[in-house]
């Protein structure tokens, strides 16, 4: 797994050429998504509700696909991964990236990801980010 390549996490700012977002998309598996629930201490959550993954890494030919699955406490998460043309598996309780942009805030990644943080790439589902420039 390749990590990000910026020197700081604020050394770049978003710009019209941004990398495209992955998007790959797939279901979590009705057994997994209870589990993630149950490890968020989400009594009440519906597993409907996180069922839908898209891959939110940058653009990849290779590799696992991950999605945000839930919050599970203070700056950690559960992910899924899967293989193109796959389902997830598994489950992972993963760190949050510690990168943040001052006009951007925080990455919504997890820690070590590969490819750029969240306001580095393009998620042509979401409105453009401006740079304030």
């Amino acid at each position: 797994m390749t990590t990000a390549t910026s020197n700081s996490p604020t050394d770049r700012d978003p710009v019209p050429s941004r990398p495209p977002l992955c998007s790959a998309m797939t279901v979590l598996p009705d057994p997994l998504a209870r589990t993630a629930l149950a490890w968020a201490g989400d009594r009440h959550g519906i597993p409907a509700d996180i069922r839908d993954l898209r891959c939110t890494l940058e653009h990849h030919t290779g590799g696992h696909h991950y999605a945000l699955v839930h919050d599970v406490a203070e700056s950690t998460a559960a992910w899924s991964r899967w293989l193109h043309d796959s389902t997830p598996d598994t489950l992972l309780v993963l760190p949050d990236c510690p990168a943040s942009h001052p006009a951007h805030g925080g990455c919504g990644e997890y820690e070590g990801h590969p490819g750029g943080h969240t306001w580095q790439i393009d998620d042509p589902l979401e409105p453009p980010l401006h740079s304030g420039r």
